[in-house]
């Protein structure tokens, strides 16, 4: 599952991870999206921005077929068993682009369903939005926010570890520590809800 707004073309990875309201994405295929930048260039965003009609990602196969950046993101998505998807376009109240995402390996979706997984996808976003605008109540340690900062800029576990000559395990624990401070089921969603409330910059 993942939902958030949709960046305007330009955002740095900072303000993209910012504008994530749910995230249950695999951690490395998260890291990867948005290091390399897989946003702007992503079928399933480009058509979120343009219709409000949800959509089975496999009924873009036929819109990306000649675009082979697009193709490798999709195909890359399906290494993270993330192939099959479900995706419901949303406008926010101040008119921006939204979406909400599930996905698996494999599965399928009775057409009467739709309407159903619409409703309960518009319920959810609009719940976490609303949650993920409550400043959270997090005190961070000095060495942690360094942590979650060089998160933030996309670099791995190793590359953190040398940055602050601290081991890659000392990094792992602080990670899982700042998670566990942020109710957060993951990095990015850590990271999102620190970008968001100017925790980390």
């Amino acid at each position: 599952m993942f939902a958030g707004i949709i960046p305007l073309p330009g955002m740095s990875m900072q303000q993209q991870v910012a504008n994530v309201v749910l995230h249950h994405w695999p951690e490395p295929w998260s890291q990867r999206y948005f290091s390399q930048g897989y946003l702007f260039d992503d079928p399933t965003i480009e058509r979120v921005t343009t219709s409000t009609e949800p959509f089975l990602w496999s009924e873009l196969e036929e819109s990306y077929r000649d675009q082979p950046f697009a193709k490798r993101i999709m195909g890359e998505a399906k290494e993270f068993k993330l192939g099959f998807g479900f995706t419901v376009p949303m406008l926010t109240l101040d008119g921006q682009s939204a979406g909400f995402s599930i996905a698996s390996d494999r599965g399928e979706l009775p057409p009467h369903f739709r309407g159903r997984l619409q409703l309960l996808a518009m319920y959810s976003f609009g719940r976490a939005l609303s949650l993920a605008d409550r400043p959270p109540t997090v005190k961070l340690t000095q060495r942690e926010a360094d942590v979650l900062q060089w998160i933030a800029e996309g670099k791995s576990d190793w590359e953190i570890s040398k940055i602050l000559h601290v081991s890659e395990h000392l990094v792992d624990k602080m990670a899982r520590q700042i998670r566990v401070k942020f109710g957060a089921a993951n990095r990015t969603q850590a990271v999102a809800q620190a970008l968001r409330h100017r925790i980390i910059r």
